[in-house]
């Protein structure tokens, strides 16, 4: 069973990347995908390594509901700094820079065309019950 991607990309001007099942969340996801599409990857590499050092925040264009404002952001004044998905964004982002240097691309400035974020399933666990037991939770 292969990889599949939520688009079609050409395969000699493209070079692609994926993380799966991280313990991330959504919402965040979805913020920082917003805010990095477009750029070239040094350049989002440079943005979420300031993210992590809490030098610059990601605009919270949706689900911003308590978040506080930030002077930071152009045009837009709810952000937040999410540290935990910045690194993985910055994992996902070394994996494609090393999968166009590999194909004969130039890795760092390559400009992100198509990035998503996606629901991941629920993990499996235990739910404490009266008398020392504990039954199965949100197993199949």
């Amino acid at each position: 069973m292969g990889i599949n991607y939520s688009v079609e990309a050409d395969p000699d001007t493209t070079a692609k990347g994926m993380l799966r099942d991280r313990p991330i969340s959504l919402k965040h996801s979805k913020a920082i995908s917003r805010a990095i599409k477009g750029m070239p990857v040094a350049d989002a590499e440079e943005y979420l390594e300031a993210v992590i050092d809490g030098e610059r925040s990601v605009p919270f264009k949706q689900h911003n509901s308590g978040v506080g404002h930030r002077s930071d952001i152009e045009g837009w004044d709810a952000g937040r700094y999410p540290e935990k998905a910045s690194k993985a964004f910055l994992e996902l982002l070394e994996n494609v820079r090393n999968n166009a240097t590999e194909q004969g691309f130039d890795g760092p400035a390559m400009e992100i065309k198509h990035i998503a974020a996606h629901k991941v399933g629920e993990r499996p666990g235990r739910k404490p019950r009266a008398f020392g037991r504990a039954d199965p939770w949100n197993t199949p």
